[in-house]
């Protein structure tokens, strides 16, 4: 690794991109995107009692999506860099504790999931880990809560109000393996110049 510039670094070794999945919500899935999740949720609660264990459910489930279309095993996973909206990244802590994997939380609100592919692929160039897992979640409703007006005020929203995402994305990166993409095998060398 090769520090060039004030804020940049050179990888030696670049990471590949085992695999991804993603869920989101209703609002989402109802999108020009929708084709591209794994799932497409018909409401909020998604089966919970709050908009905060939803969202734990939704991380864990995405999580486990990624960890199953990937054909490793968690216990493979060298570390998890994952976070979220809310206080102490409680719905990732709480979503991905049953892992046991060491879990590094990051919060950088619309930055989270790239930096947790910055850090997991530091980790694997420095080789300090052979695959990491990196996610991120977020939910309209308990945003709402935390950063703007609770729902339950019942507050008008003008058109050009922010919204949030109602989702879940996870990719687990890979210093040793090589990712696959319609049954043949391609290196990150291989799409970088297009061969």
């Amino acid at each position: 690794m090769k520090h060039i510039g004030k804020q940049t670094i050179q990888l030696d070794t670049p990471p590949t991109i085992l695999q991804t999945a993603s869920i989101v919500g209703p609002k989402e899935g109802q999108g020009p995107l929708a084709k591209y999740f794994d799932q497409c949720l018909e409401d909020e609660f998604w089966g919970e009692k709050t908009w905060e264990k939803a969202e734990s459910k939704i991380i864990k489930e995405t999580v486990n999506t990624v960890i199953s279309k990937s054909g490793i095993a968690s216990s493979d996973i060298d570390y998890c860099f994952a976070g979220d909206l809310l206080n102490q990244c409680i719905s990732s802590s709480f979503g991905l504790r049953e892992l046991n994997i060491p879990f590094f939380g990051i919060f950088g609100a619309c930055s989270t999931f790239v930096e947790s592919l910055c850090l997991g692929s530091i980790f694997l160039d420095g080789k300090a880990a052979k695959n990491v897992l990196c996610a991120t979640s977020s939910h309209f409703c308990s945003a709402e809560k935390q950063f703007r007006f609770p729902l339950e005020l019942g507050n008008q929203r003008p058109p050009t109000s922010q919204w949030t995402v109602t989702g879940s994305g996870a990719a687990i990166l890979s210093a040793t393996r090589k990712w696959s993409i319609y049954n043949s095998s391609y290196s990150w060398k291989d799409c970088r110049y297009g061969n």
